[in-house]
């Protein structure tokens, strides 16, 4: 199932709502329900018992489990099969996907963990400049830094520069969005507990990063700072993708493919990632965990820099494809940092 988080207009106002991908539209996922309870409640108690069931809520829905993706499917199933088209209180069912915004599928997560399970890309920074030594093997450790949960934008968005800055990169990265959290999880139970995949362009300042991972300790304001990260459009659901490492990721800059990458490449499995992540912390529902940018998959890698007006696509099989614009520079950069 592909999932978005979507707003619309209405005659009061934009209502953000929880999408599905169909054959006939974007089908809102929490009226579908709702007209589905109305087989079989008065309209007013099928609107409570449809919200509580499938809340229009992007982290309140994957909180719950797989079995709102199955309550999700029945509903699409039983009501459009049967030609409704609107609940008894007048809300559409399905969207043309032109009339639609897409948001960030999860648009603010309860945290992001960036890990970089691509070797390759790891070299490739070394080599421009961002040093910083993979952990041994042996010993167990699999870092990470943590990301921004404030700056994430959807598809079509413009990626503005921060005030600061006079080089901005974008990364193509594959990521796994938590379902029901927990802690202390063993793979199998990290496996279960994964709600789906995304794409994410985690956008970078070049010339600031370069200086701050000097210091050893990661990227701050080269990776900090609003629009700079891009996520969506669908969170596919796991059963959907199946095994991640057998999808398949690609860059496009202005309408031309500059580079590819099978997900085989990756060094840790997403179950890897999250059980770590979870020893001895809660990891609560909607966080983020980035399997890093593969080789090839920035500007950085190629050898090229972006520039204003540059249109820049992240595809990855089986979710879809997330774009963005590259805005203006400030004037004079300025440097308070």
């Amino acid at each position: 199932m592909k999932l978005a988080t979507i707003e619309l207009s209405t005659p009061v106002g934009r209502l953000r709502r929880i999408g599905v991908s169909h054959a006939l539209g974007v089908v809102d996922a929490t009226a579908v329900r709702v007209a589905w309870q109305e087989r079989q409640l008065p309209a007013s108690a099928a609107e409570r018992v449809g919200h509580a069931e499938v809340p229009p809520d992007m982290v309140a829905l994957i909180a719950s489990g797989d079995r709102v993706f199955d309550w999700i499917g029945e509903a699409i199933e039983t009501v459009l099969g049967a030609g409704v088209s609107h609940t008894a209180s007048g809300q559409r069912l399905v969207h043309p996907v032109d009339e639609v915004r897409f948001l960030a599928p999860v648009p603010r997560p309860a945290g992001v963990a960036n890990f970089s399970v691509w070797p390759a890309h790891t070299a490739s920074g070394a080599a421009h400049g961002f040093n910083l030594s993979r952990a041994p093997e042996e010993s167990g450790v699999k870092p990470y830094w943590k990301g921004n949960p404030d700056s994430y934008v959807g598809t079509d968005a413009v990626l503005e520069y921060p005030p600061y800055a006079s080089e901005v990169d974008v990364e193509c990265e594959l990521v796994c969005i938590v379902g029901t959290g927990g802690k202390d999880l063993d793979l199998n139970a990290a496996e279960r507990a994964i709600a789906g995949y995304t794409i994410v362009n985690d956008a970078s300042v070049r010339d600031i990063q370069r200086e701050e991972m000097k210091t050893g300790r990661g990227p701050s304001k080269g990776k900090d700072f609003d629009s700079g990260n891009g996520m969506g459009p669908w969170l596919v659901t796991r059963d959907e993708i199946g095994d991640p490492r057998g999808l398949h990721l690609s860059l496009h800059i202005n309408g031309k493919q500059v580079s590819e990458s099978s997900a085989q490449g990756m060094v840790w499995t997403f179950p890897e990632m999250l059980s770590y992540l979870s020893m001895g912390q809660s990891v609560a529902p909607g966080q983020v965990i980035s399997a890093g940018c593969y080789a090839g998959g920035s500007a950085m890698d190629l050898g090229l820099r972006l520039s204003p007006g540059d249109r820049v696509e992240f595809r990855i099989s089986g979710i879809g494809s997330l774009r963005c614009t590259i805005g203006q520079p400030p004037a004079r950069p300025w440097r308070r940092i």
